[in-house]
């Protein structure tokens, strides 16, 4: 089947949907109600029902730009979909060279997973009132880039995965899947000073959670200033409005290592409830993918039950903490800018003069923060924990759902706010095994797929136009145990390297590190690093004891000569 063009920039024609000029005298809801509003919020929000909706507010906003992103792939029972985006600026922007860069640029993605419904119905409530709503003045202040759905599949048949049983939100390096790949696109296109990615977690003390980048190879200033601002302007926000909220933290009572998530057995159920979240520093999670980039990247979770009963709810709670993170992001809009350009331009400084005190971390753990032992956070009281009868929260991947798993449950009640003590929380990421960041890789002509994989992620690469030498840094295995499944880097893997002269063949890739991607590209192509492609099986990259890494480090300027290689494929 030949796929559709998926570029940024194509337009797409929308139909009008009928009765949209109802005002809210008459109707009693906005002007341009979302369709979950228009539903009494008794029915999700489907694909055709976001086009309609977009058609809609382009009618009356001329500030509103909607174009194809991606499309996800068709299945059987189910039709291929667009991928929206929706471009809200003060000045209309139809491509993303006509985006005024003197205002920072904000990314918001939602429903990544399909189930987590509340994500979508906020983020279009959230393009509604920046089009014609409200929070129209804060386009004088910032750009807004709204993708409301990202798993069309996923979101209609109500389920986590894609069309292809994969989940997006740990997809964010191979990018098998169309959503995905369809974020990168928009980021490379765009490349916003803020992204934030909205989802849904188990039913909670907690309506709202904000959490920033986790990864060692981002910026502590980013951490410092979304901590510092971001996240202390929406927690008070929403205290206002009498919503909980704590930061998307990494705690465990039990002093587990949570560095690159963890699961809880099932016959101990305790946990839960001690349990704020286990994070990640993986770069196939969205928001550190993003981040590596020196974004300021964040991820939403609101509470939820995953049921329509309380859907009205749950989107009020995402629309809350989205409507507090973009009013701090405005309000602060000129430190925005000098902050993440500042750190961008400082990193391509650092690439270019490879300091040694600027190395890249391939892998690293959580850790507590001495400083600061515990932390006080408000959580609402509530007669009895949801240890069952909620949807999904405690069941495992592949675990079968039973009648008594949807039996309807009182949902979190608004009772008594009271204190909470975490004792045990891991707000620092500390690194365990890093390396000096060369001038760039060799990889060898035959590896297609990986350097296609590159430059989908916002990767430069080059071609060799001739033949030659180089003079490089080559890894030899010395000791390797393969990682039992796929996804998961080696669970041993020492190397030796060695400075030697190799030939260079025309058609094989370089991969400068002088580039917006300076720290993604070692994360990506070092056999030590527990993010790169050599934790995937279809890249072939584990070495045997004793043979040599096909990818070499080079120290110097390349030679020959090196021409820019475009992608075959969007």
């Amino acid at each position: 089947m030949k796929r559709r063009d998926q570029r940024i920039g194509i337009s797409v024609v929308l139909v009008l949907a009928c009765g949209a000029a109802l005002t809210v005298a008459q109707t009693g809801r906005p002007a341009v109600p979302t369709p979950a509003e228009s539903a009494g919020h008794r029915a999700y929000t489907q694909s055709e029902d976001i086009s309609a909706f977009l058609s809609v507010l382009m009618a009356r906003t001329p500030e509103l730009r909607v174009s194809v992103a991606g499309r996800s792939l068709p299945t059987d029972a189910y039709g291929a979909r667009d991928i929206y985006l929706a471009v809200l600026a003060e000045r209309p922007a139809a491509s993303p060279e006509a985006l005024d860069r003197s205002k920072p640029t904000v990314l918001v993605t939602a429903a990544q997973h399909g189930n987590e419904q509340s994500a979508k119905e906020a983020a279009l409530r959230i393009l509604r009132d920046l089009a014609v709503g409200d929070l129209k003045p804060l386009l004088a202040k910032i750009n807004v880039l709204v993708m409301p759905q990202t798993n069309p599949y996923g979101s209609f048949r109500d389920v986590r995965a894609n069309e292809l049983d994969l989940d997006l939100n740990r997809d964010h390096v191979k990018l098998e899947t169309e959503g995905v790949r369809a974020i990168h696109r928009v980021f490379r296109a765009f490349m916003p000073e803020v992204t934030i990615d909205v989802h849904e977690k188990g039913d909670d003390y907690y309506r709202v959670s904000i959490g920033c980048v986790s990864n060692a190879n981002i910026h502590r200033d980013l951490q410092d200033f979304s901590r510092r601002v971001v996240l202390a302007e929406v927690g008070k926000s929403l205290g206002k409005r009498k919503v909980a909220f704590h930061e998307y933290l990494v705690t465990e009572d039990l002093g587990a290592d949570t560095s690159s998530g963890a699961a809880y057995a099932s016959d101990r159920p305790e946990p839960r409830e001690q349990m704020k979240r286990y994070s990640t520093t993986d770069l196939n999670d969205g928001r550190n993918s993003l981040g590596i980039f020196e974004t300021l990247s964040f991820i939403q979770e609101g509470a939820s039950r995953h049921d329509l009963e309380t859907l009205a709810a749950r989107t009020e709670w995402q629309y809350l903490g989205l409507r507090a993170f973009l009013e701090s992001v405005a309000g602060h809009a000129p430190e925005v800018l000098k902050t993440v350009g500042g750190l961008r331009a400082g990193l391509l400084e650092r690439a270019a003069a490879r300091e040694a005190a600027d190395p890249v971390h391939l892998r690293m753990t959580f850790a507590r923060d001495p400083g600061r032992p515990e932390l006080r956070l408000k959580r609402f009281e509530r007669a009895a924990s949801p240890a069952r009868g909620v949807l999904k929260v405690d069941k495992k991947a592949g675990e079968t759902v039973t009648a008594a798993d949807l039996a309807p449950v009182p949902g979190p009640a608004d009772l008594a706010v009271v204190d909470e003590v975490v004792r045990h929380w891991f707000p620092n990421v500390e690194a365990t095994l890093s390396v000096r960041r060369p001038r760039g890789y060799i990889v060898p002509a035959g590896m297609t797929d990986l350097v296609e994989t590159l430059l989908a992620l916002g990767v430069e690469v080059g071609r060799f136009d001739r033949g030659g030498f180089a003079e490089v840094e080559a890894y030899e295995a010395i000791e390797v145990v393969p990682a039992a499944l796929d996804y998961e880097a080696p669970e041993r893997i020492d190397v030796r390297a060695e400075a030697v002269r190799v030939p260079v063949r025309m058609g094989d890739f370089y991969v400068d590190c002088v580039q917006p991607a300076a720290n993604l590209v070692p994360c990506l192509l070092e056999p030590q690093s527990a993010y790169g492609f050599i934790r995937y099986r279809k890249f072939d990259l584990v070495p045997e004891k004793g043979e040599i890494f096909p990818i070499f480090r080079v120290a110097g300027a390349p030679e020959p000569p090196v021409t820019p290689y475009k992608p075959w494929r969007p």
